[in-house]
């Protein structure tokens, strides 16, 4: 695909995008590309000069934001075991590790979670969507992938937690196809 290709990609995508978030309300998160909202999304911005402004503009954007510490595309899958007691959870974790049971039988043997059922297994998610303390294990890159972490400590109780699958910050670049 040429630049001009694209860039009139870009420009197409970019007016759209535009024109969804004045309906929810977002517009001004576009202020970054340094033109006037208004001139955003006039009939005028079709002229060829104007055109390029603007795509090179939402470019610069896009990429900044792709590139802005901020952006977080991190996913994980995890298992864990909720107990009430940091002591009921290093029984549990010494019955693992002699190979009495295993972490899922554990979980749906003692968690007082309703992911008892399923193993103790919460499926994937993104940070923020579990408590703090649980976000710094499971998306910390030091915890290997099936190493058993805990007991972690929350409002909930005490957790056993197990990664089972990690990805950190999927890095976009020109090639990848997306415009």
């Amino acid at each position: 695909m040429t630049i001009s290709t694209r860039l009139s990609n870009l420009v197409v995508f970019f007016l759209c995008l535009v024109s969804a978030s004045r309906e929810f309300g977002f517009a001004s998160a576009f202020s970054p590309t340094g033109l006037p909202q208004s001139s955003l999304v006039s009939p005028k911005a079709s002229v060829a000069g104007t055109t390029t402004r603007v795509g090179m503009g939402m470019f610069d954007f896009i990429q900044n934001a792709f590139k802005n510490e901020e952006y977080d595309d991190r996913l994980a899958t995890a298992s864990h075991i909720l107990v009430d007691t940091e002591q009921e959870a290093l029984v549990i974790m010494k019955e693992i590790e002699e190979g009495q049971t295993t972490f899922s039988e554990a979980a749906k043997t003692y968690s007082n979670c309703p992911s008892s059922s399923k193993g103790g297994s919460l499926g994937q998610f993104a940070p923020g969507t579990m408590v703090q303390a649980f976000d710094d294990v499971v998306f910390d890159e030091n915890v290997a992938i099936g190493s058993i972490q805990g007991p972690v400590s929350t409002q909930f109780g005490c957790h056993l937690i197990v990664v089972e699958d990690r990805t950190v910050n999927n890095v976009r670049s020109e090639g990848d196809g997306f415009f």
